[in-house]
């Protein structure tokens, strides 16, 4: 392992932005477990209606992950998250106050605007921050901010709506959004303008945008619309059209959103799409563990928090670890036997959950090793995919390795819900959540095959 030594700031900074990654993932969590609430406040609202409490924020969100990430390299980083931080915690607080679910929904799309900034801007505050031959292990660890926020999330959401209501679950965004922009602050170093850049392609990131949004719709909405529908088939088409016109003018723009330079990039490139398989899993599993406790054992939402909560630790264990390992031996040394360890805690699950519950000889096992391996493996290929890149790039490339990760996600959970749709009994949810383990295992064995072509060198400055 590398003897360089890791400065005081250079860990206030990972502080800093794993708790902005912290506000995002929890706030994404807290979610799933506050919609029976959501049912209850609002009379007469319907599941589609509520749906787009998720939806509007995850289409926003993916729209404008690579925009921002292009954004904070050339107008500044910490400019950028800080803004970021302020939308989003004011989002919050609008959710929180939601009088009727349009305002809800608009809320939450607005906090998909704050997420989409800090996320890429977050990240390449880090990389910035730390030794070059520390990288994987500063990555490594934002990540598991976010990955861990995501598993405690169902038990801190649970708690609070148990305790009091949804309402003061989104709050919690509030203070700690104000620590974070203000440890921000005193940490970070704002990144210069870059003043003697072309004008950016702003028609190119609008294009980028817009068909990311619109491919993320048809996924999101597939299953409703129908997969054969108008709706989901214009959308899909034009999404496409959308991104073929990107292309044509990212080719040619003198400042194209995606420079050519980092295209090239063959670690980036390869790991983006390792990312991409891993999360159609990983999305799927984050949810599916705690459904398949609500419906196939028809646990309540408050021991469901508590009986998930060992994955957070599980991933946050696995991440901790992953990043020195992968300083030390490859980012693929470690991804790929991640992506192993999580297809095999799907099949314990397939093999050895019963229909009665068998938490402690059932459950937990495969989720302990599902999550150990997913701590281990997101952090590291989004840290492998920033490995080769040059310092101007390190918050674009972050915004596309997450777009692809959350392509993935969306993609993998239109595909969880096709296989489960809408169990009848416990008994059909039994069976069905066995059809989708088998999903998340096949997608966690491909990514172990992907990640195995990933190859990284010394990081290139400059």
């Amino acid at each position: 392992m590398s003897n360089v030594s890791i400065p005081r700031k250079a860990w206030l900074a990972l502080v800093a932005a794993g708790l902005a990654m912290f506000l995002v993932g929890v706030d994404g969590s807290i979610v799933n477990v506050a919609f029976p609430s959501f049912r209850q406040d609002f009379d007469g609202v319907t599941n589609a209606q509520l749906s787009w409490v998720l939806n509007a924020y995850v289409l926003v969100y993916a729209a404008l992950l690579v925009v921002s990430g292009r954004l904070a390299d050339r107008a500044g980083r910490l400019r950028v998250m800080s803004f970021g931080l302020a939308i989003f915690v004011l989002a919050s607080v609008g959710v929180a106050a939601a009088p009727v679910p349009f305002f809800l929904v608009v809320m939450r799309a607005f906090q998909g605007v704050g997420a989409a900034l800090i996320t890429p801007a977050s990240m390449g505050l880090v990389i910035a921050s730390w030794p070059t031959e520390r990288r994987a292990t500063a990555v490594t660890l934002w990540g598991a901010c976010f990955a861990s926020a995501n598993a405690f999330g169902p038990a801190i959401g649970a708690g609070i709506i148990e305790l009091a209501n949804w309402r003061w679950a989104f709050l919690i965004n509030l203070p700690i959004g104000v620590f974070a922009f203000a440890l921000s602050k005193r940490v970070f170093d704002e990144t210069p303008k870059d003043t003697s850049a072309a004008k950016p392609d702003i028609t190119g990131g609008a294009l980028l945008s817009f068909a990311t949004a619109l491919v993320v719709l048809a996924i999101v909405q597939g299953r409703k619309w129908g997969w054969l529908s108008t709706g989901t088939i214009i959308s899909v088409s034009v999404g496409i059209i959308l991104f073929a016109s990107f292309a044509y003018r990212n080719k040619r723009h003198p400042e194209p959103i995606l420079p050519k330079a980092l295209v090239h990039i063959q670690s980036f490139r390869r790991a983006s799409v390792a990312l991409f398989v891993f999360t159609l899993g990983m999305y799927a599993l984050m949810l599916s563990l705690v459904l398949f406790l609500t419906d196939a054992w028809e646990y309540s939402i408050g021991v469901t928090g508590l009986s998930t909560a060992m994955g957070a630790l599980a991933v946050t264990i696995g991440a901790t670890f992953a990043g020195p390992l992968a300083d030390r031996y490859g980012h693929r040394s470690v991804a790929g036997p991640g992506t192993f360890i999580c297809a095999v805690g799907m099949f314990w699950w397939i093999i050895m959950l019963s229909e009665q519950a068998n938490y402690w000889s059932g459950y937990l096992p495969g989720l302990l090793l599902s999550a150990t391996g997913m701590g281990m493996t997101l952090g590291v290929l989004a840290a492998a995919g920033v490995s080769q890149v040059s310092p101007e790039y390190f918050s674009l490339a972050g915004g596309v390795t997450q777009t692809a990760r959350q392509f993935g996600g969306a993609l993998g959970l239109a595909v969880m819900f096709a296989i489960t749709g809408e169990p009848s009994n416990a008994s059909e949810a039994y069976d069905l959540y066995k059809w989708a383990f088998g999903f998340i295992m096949l997608s966690s064995l491909v990514a172990c095959v992907l990640v195995s072509r990933v190859k990284t060198s010394k990081p290139t400055i400059g």
